[in-house]
C-alpha cells in the first residue's frame, strides 16, 4: 500500500514536470506569439482621433487672460499663452507697439515686458487692481518712473540694485510637492531686483540666497503676483508659471493629463557580445547573460514596487546603413526581440519602434555627423528602413500592430516626419523631446494632434540619476501638465561617461529617484506611451467651462469620453461631490477626477 501510495507521488511529480516543461515550451511558441495583439488600442486610437479632427474645439469671445508684450519678450509670451492653452484658459495677446490693454476686456492680465509704462498710467493700473483686477508680473521689473510711484503697492517697502542670483528655494507648494526644496542651484542664473517684502508670508519662492522670487500682494479686492527673474523664458519652467497663476485667486481649477510613461530606448536591441570590465568584475557575466540575468529583473522589480510601466522602443540592427537595401541584418536577434517583448508586453508595458537601426531620419549631413551617424539617401530608404522594422518584428508578434515611435537621438527631419504616417498607419504616438534645444537639431515638440492624427507626446526627463535640470523640468511638468514622462538605455550602464560606476550603484541612485516620485506623486496612473497620448487626445479635443460662486465649483466638459482630471487648489474646506471625486495631493491641493460630462463640487468657508 505505501509503494503504491509512493508511486502516485512520484507520477504527479513527474506529470507536473512534463506539464511545466510542456507550458514552458508553449509559451515559447509561435501559437502564443500570434496570440499577442492589441487590436482594441488601435480601435480606440480610430474612433478618439477620427472624432477629434472631425470635431474641433469651439473658440469663445471671452477673454480670460490678457497677454501684454513687445518683440523682446516673444519667448515669455509663448510660454504663457501655450501654458494657459494646456490649462484651457482663453487668452488675448497685445503687442504694445500696436495698441494698449483693453482693461475693460480683461480679467486677469500678464505683462512679459519689464515696463509697468506698457500696461498705461500709473492711476490706470493702480484702478485695475484695486477693483478686482489681477496682474502677474512675469518678468524681471524696469526701475523706472512707474515702478518707483507703485513698488509699495507691489508689497516692496526697499529695493536696491539688480543682481544676479543662482538657485530656487520653494516657500510655498507654486510647484506641487516641492515644498521646502530647493533647485537650480548650480544651474539657473536669474537677474532679480535686490527687494525687501512688506510682508514675508506673501513669498512664494527665493532665491538661494534669499532674494524674493515670487510672491504676492493684495490690493483693494484684486492681486498683484510679482515674478522677479527671467526664467519663465524656459518651456521647462512652465510649471512655476502655471503655479503662480492657480495661486493668483481662490478656488482654481484647471485640467491636466495625469500620466506617468517610462521609455526604454533601444528595447528590445542587439546586445553586444563579450564582456565589459566593470560589470564582469561585478556579476563574472558576459553582456547577454547580464542584461537577461540581473539587468531586466530589476528594471522590473523596480516597476512592480514604485508603479512604472515600461515602453520599449525596439532597434533591428545597429549597423550604420541608411541606404537600400537591409536585408543583410548580421547583429539582428528575434530571440532578444521575442523574450524581452514578451515579458514586456506581458507585464503591462508596449512595443515600439525606435527604429531599424539608429541613424536618425534625416538627409542633412551636418546633422547626421555631430551624433556619427550617416544622412539618409532619399526618403525610399527612409520608408525601406521601417518596412523592414515592421516586418522584423512580425516574425516575432505576428498579430501585434505597434503604435508609438521615438526618433533615435530625438532627430526627425520633416520629410522623415512625413513619411512615417505614410508607410505605417497604425502610427499613433510619436515621443521626442519637450524642452527647447538650442542646437536646432533635435525634434521638439508640445502635446498635440497633428494634421495627420498623430498625437504628439514629448518626454520631459531622461537618465538613471538626479539632476538639476531633471528635478526642475519633472517638477514643472507635473505642475502644470500633470505629466511626468522619463526616458532611459540599456547601454548607460557600460557607457563610460554615463554609468557613474557599477550598476549596483547606479540601480540604487535610480531606486531613489523612482521611490521619490513614487512618495511625492502616488496619484498618477502609469501608463503605456500610446494608452496616454490617447487620454491626451482626449483633453486636447474637450472644452471645459466653469461656472464659480463662493460655494461651489460647477464644471460641464464639451465632447467628453472618460474620466477627466483637474488640479483643484482652494483653501476651503470640500463638500458635497456630484460626479466626481476629489484627493488631497498637497496643502490646499487637490486631485479631482471628473466622471460624467458635468460635475460639482460645493465648498465650505475657509479651513
Amino acid at each position: 500500500m505505501k509503494w503504491l501510495v509512493a508511486n502516485r507521488k512520484v507520477s504527479i511529480i513527474v506529470l507536473f514536470v512534463l506539464l511545466s516543461g510542456l507550458l514552458l515550451q508553449l509559451s515559447r511558441s509561435q501559437f502564443v506569439l500570434e496570440m499577442v495583439d492589441n487590436e482594441n488600442l488601435v480601435a480606440k486610437k480610430d474612433e478618439i482621433i477620427s472624432a477629434s479632427l472631425e470635431n474641433p474645439t469651439e473658440t469663445s469671445y471671452d477673454v480670460d487672460y490678457c497677454i501684454v508684450y513687445d518683440e523682446t519678450t516673444l519667448s515669455f509670451k509663448n510660454n504663457a499663452e501655450q501654458a494657459l492653452q494646456y490649462m484651457h484658459k482663453k487668452t488675448k495677446s497685445y503687442d504694445v507697439y500696436l495698441g494698449k490693454v483693453d482693461y475693460n476686456r480683461c480679467p486677469r492680465i500678464i505683462l512679459t515686458t519689464p515696463y509697468l509704462k506698457h500696461l498705461g498710467s500709473i492711476e490706470e493700473i493702480e484702478n485695475y487692481v484695486y477693483h478686482g483686477g489681477r496682474l502677474f508680473l512675469m518678468n524681471v521689473l524696469e526701475m523706472d518712473t512707474h515702478f518707483q510711484v507703485l513698488y509699495r503697492k507691489l508689497g516692496i517697502v526697499d529695493f536696491h540694485d539688480y543682481v544676479e542670483t543662482n538657485g530656487v528655494k520653494m516657500l510655498s507648494n507654486v510647484l506641487i510637492g516641492t515644498k521646502g526644496k530647493t533647485f537650480l542651484e548650480n544651474t539657473a542664473t536669474n537677474v532679480s531686483i535686490g527687494v525687501t517684502l512688506n510682508n514675508h508670508e506673501d513669498t512664494l519662492m527665493q532665491t538661494s540666497s534669499g532674494v524674493p522670487l515670487l510672491w504676492k500682494s493684495s490690493y483693494g479686492e484684486g492681486t498683484f503676483v510679482v515674478f522677479n527673474g527671467t526664467i519663465l523664458t524656459s518651456k521647462t519652467s512652465r510649471g512655476v508659471f502655471s503655479g503662480a497663476i492657480s495661486l493668483m485667486e481662490p478656488d482654481y481649477i484647471y485640467p491636466i493629463f495625469n500620466s506617468k510613461t517610462f521609455y526604454i530606448d533601444d528595447f528590445p536591441a542587439p546586445i553586444a557580445k563579450g564582456t565589459n570590465d566593470v560589470i564582469y568584475k561585478e556579476y563574472k557575466r558576459d553582456l547577454p547573460t547580464f542584461y537577461q540575468n540581473i539587468w531586466w529583473p530589476d528594471m522590473l522589480q523596480l516597476a512592480n514596487e514604485f508603479n512604472i510601466t515600461y515602453t520599449g522602443m525596439l532597434i533591428e540592427s545597429y549597423n550604420n546603413l541608411a541606404e537600400a537595401p537591409f536585408e543583410n541584418t548580421d547583429d539582428a536577434e528575434s530571440s532578444y526581440l521575442i523574450s524581452f517583448g514578451r515579458e514586456l508586453i506581458q507585464s503591462g508595458g508596449e512595443l515600439g519602434f525606435h527604429g531599424y537601426n539608429h541613424q536618425s531620419f534625416t538627409m542633412d549631413k551636418e546633422i547626421s555627423k555631430s551624433f556619427g551617424y550617416n544622412a539618409w539617401k532619399s526618403t525610399e530608404d527612409m520608408k525601406l528602413a521601417i518596412q523592414e522594422l515592421r516586418r522584423y518584428t512580425k516574425t516575432g508578434f505576428p498579430a501585434y500592430k505597434v503604435t508609438s515611435y521615438v526618433p533615435p537621438s530625438n532627430v526627425l527631419s520633416q520629410e522623415g516626419r512625413k513619411l512615417l504616417k505614410e508607410v505605417w498607419p497604425e502610427l499613433t504616438v510619436i515621443a521626442s523631446l519637450y524642452s527647447e534645444d538650442i542646437t536646432t537639431r533635435s525634434y521638439v515638440q508640445e502635446f498635440e494632434i497633428a494634421e495627420d492624427g498623430v498625437i504628439e507626446m514629448p518626454r520631459i526627463s531622461s537618465g538613471y540619476f538626479k539632476t538639476e535640470t531633471n528635478e526642475w523640468a519633472i517638477a514643472n511638468a507635473i505642475t502644470g501638465l500633470g505629466v511626468f514622462s522619463h526616458f532611459i538605455h540599456p547601454d548607460d550602464v557600460i557607457s563610460e561617461d554615463r554609468s557613474k560606476g557599477s550598476w549596483s550603484d547606479m540601480y540604487e541612485e535610480f531606486e531613489e529617484l523612482m521611490k521619490e516620485i513614487h512618495k511625492t506623486y502616488p496619484w498618477f496612473r502609469s501608463m503605456t506611451a500610446t494608452d496616454a497620448a490617447l487620454d491626451v487626445a482626449k483633453v486636447l479635443q474637450s472644452t471645459v467651462n466653469f461656472k464659480q460662486t463662493e460655494n461651489k465649483v460647477h464644471g460641464t466638459i464639451e465632447n467628453f469620453y472618460t474620466d477627466q482630471y483637474f488640479v483643484f487648489r482652494t483653501e476651503k474646506q470640500i463638500g458635497r461631490l456630484q460626479n466626481c471625486t476629489v484627493q488631497k495631493i498637497d496643502t490646499n491641493t487637490y486631485l479631482v477626477t471628473a466622471e460624467e460630462a458635468e460635475f460639482e463640487i460645493a465648498l465650505r468657508g475657509n479651513k
